[in-house]
């Protein structure tokens, strides 16, 4: 997408929100399927060179392991240090630009062919938002995250609320509240980037998502070719595990919903 500023007046187009792509310098066939999935819809991208969690060494000044061992259930993994850090740095980047709205992209992703025009009418639905996830993962036909449809945007697709946790972060709009808000209270990694984007209470913002996803995961690229490699085998024991997270997930979940009970019957009352 053109970068450009975005007018005063409340109609906004996806021409004039910035596109940024995260990729591995070493994953260049992910870069190029991801510049020919963005060729396809016609966006324009920066490229955001990743951190690769390769050259990352421990202990980090911007991670917590002991947090991360206690309320994640797993032992460290460099990969998702280096995918915390890559949207951190993008998001930094963005704020030193001039546009309002960023859409930030991981490279293994496919977009639905109406994706501007959801945008689009996601920003002119009238229904506010700080952070619209528009990602689901490679199965289509399942829908993550609990949505609760708002407003109808275009077609099939609408404008939805997350009472559940919604994984991943393969495609999302930001605007510069939400960035700001997410750099100064997730300085410090102590959960991989989608748990810790997902507990807007703590963030202070306002996040929806898109109902069905319009982007997913490229099931090639994704399903055991993933560059993070997030297995079973980085999670400790069941014993461990489990007395250690459970009662952290129960916590979560739970504040979670009651936020979103009450976000919804705000967003009710707005409109």
């Amino acid at each position: 997408m053109d970068a450009g500023s975005i007018p005063a007046a409340s109609t906004m187009y996806t021409s004039e929100v910035i596109a940024y792509l995260i990729n591995l310098e070493r994953a260049h066939d992910r870069l190029v399927s991801a510049t020919e999935t963005f060729k396809k819809v016609g966006i324009k991208f920066e490229l955001e060179v990743a951190v690769d969690g390769k050259r990352i060494s421990l202990p980090h000044q911007n991670y917590s392991e002991l947090k991360y061992n206690l309320l994640h259930g797993k032992k460290t993994n460099l990969g998702e240090l280096g995918c915390y850090f890559s949207h951190l740095n993008v998001l930094k980047k963005f704020l030193n630009s001039n546009e309002d709205y960023a859409l930030v992209c991981e490279d293994d992703i496919e977009f639905d062919e109406n994706i501007k025009k959801i945008i689009d009418s996601a920003l002119n639905s009238g229904i506010n938002f700080d952070l619209l996830r528009l990602s689901g993962g490679s199965d289509k036909t399942k829908e993550k995250g609990l949505p609760i449809k708002l407003k109808k945007i275009h077609k099939n697709f609408y404008l939805a609320l997350n009472l559940g946790f919604k994984s991943g972060t393969g495609c999302y709009l930001i605007n510069r509240l939400g960035a700001k808000n997410i750099l100064q209270r997730l300085d410090i990694m102590s959960l991989p980037i989608d748990h810790a984007m997902d507990r807007d209470w703590l963030l202070n913002l306002r996040s929806l998502s898109i109902t069905p996803a319009p982007v997913y995961l490229k099931e090639d690229l994704h399903l055991g070719n993933s560059y993070i490699q997030a297995k079973s085998e980085y999670k400790f024991a069941f014993y461990k595990r489990y007395w250690l997270m459970v009662p952290f997930r129960l916590a979560n979940e739970l504040t979670r919903l009651v936020y979103k009970i009450f976000l919804l019957v705000k967003i009710k009352l707005e409109s």
